[in-house]
């Protein structure tokens, strides 16, 4: 069996994940980054609401569903731009 450029056999030296979950809280926004492979990447946005019974009221809103894995930044900018929608 052949070894490839990072010394391992049978393999490409490069894994992906399975099942990824990311947590975003930044400028004020909650959110996630989320995916389950094969599928796309999926921004959710994470909204919080005071409850009748003064529960929190949480409610969790898909805004993108991408191919490719979104940057940091272009994650925080799709949950600043759902927020202001709300």
């Amino acid at each position: 069996m052949a070894s490839d450029s990072t010394g391992q056999r049978g393999t490409s030296g490069r894994f992906e994940s399975v099942f990824y979950l990311k947590p975003f809280s930044d400028k004020g926004v909650y959110g996630w980054l989320y995916r389950v492979y094969p599928e796309p990447w999926q921004v959710v946005y994470e909204s919080v609401k005071p409850g009748k019974d003064g529960n929190a009221e949480v409610t969790y809103v898909p805004v993108a569903v991408l191919e490719k894995r979104p940057t940091y930044a272009e994650v925080v900018d799709m949950l600043v731009k759902a927020s202001q929608k709300r």
